[in-house]
């Protein structure tokens, strides 16, 4: 009796191009989602806040488009990020993450989940806080009064997390197209 052998050679290239376009689409969905994270942070950071303060008639009108906008690009981090994450964990055992660079994605994207949440839940409501302190008019207020200085110290750190975020997006982003050109 033999045993035909064609079928079973027919049928594995087809679950393996099957597979493979799923991991294709899977990839493409976490290199989207990450490029749209970057994208929202580097558009508002590089465009949005310099030009809301260039080309407004007030530094108050300012404050308020930029404060309205951060708060978006925070949200969609806390969204984009933990969906990332949730990649990372279903596509750990295909991209073969073993070492300093499967530990290093989810550390990243990590990073950028804190910065956004640091920035969302303590910063920014913080600076609306003493923006409203202020009476809302801060160049009315001098440059030596302590709530414009914590204000101001608090800008700096919001200065600073989007540009952790932002530097810690680049190289996830990165090493996610690396993980999945190994694959």
């Amino acid at each position: 009796m033999s045993i035909s052998t064609s079928n079973a050679q027919t049928v594995k290239p087809a679950m393996v191009a099957a597979l493979g376009t799923g991991w294709q689409i899977l990839a493409f969905v976490e290199i989207f989602l990450l490029g749209v994270w970057l994208g929202s942070m580097a558009f508002f950071s590089f465009a949005v806040a310099p030009s809301a303060f260039a080309v407004l008639p007030s530094r108050h009108l300012s404050g308020q488009i930029v404060t309205s906008t951060i708060s978006k690009v925070e949200s969609l981090g806390l969204i984009i990020g933990p969906s990332l994450i949730l990649i990372q964990i279903v596509s750990w055992r295909a991209r073969h993450s073993r070492g300093l660079s499967g530990a290093l994605r989810p550390a990243l994207i990590a990073v950028m989940i804190v910065a956004a949440a640091l920035s969302k839940f303590w910063v920014s409501p913080t600076m609306t806080s003493l923006r409203n302190q202020m009476g809302g008019l801060i160049d009315d207020v001098p440059a030596t009064d302590p709530v414009r200085l914590q204000f101001n110290d608090l800008h700096q750190y919001s200065v600073a997390l989007m540009a952790i975020a932002l530097f810690a997006g680049v190289a996830a982003l990165f090493f996610t197209v690396r993980s999945w050109l190994k694959h």
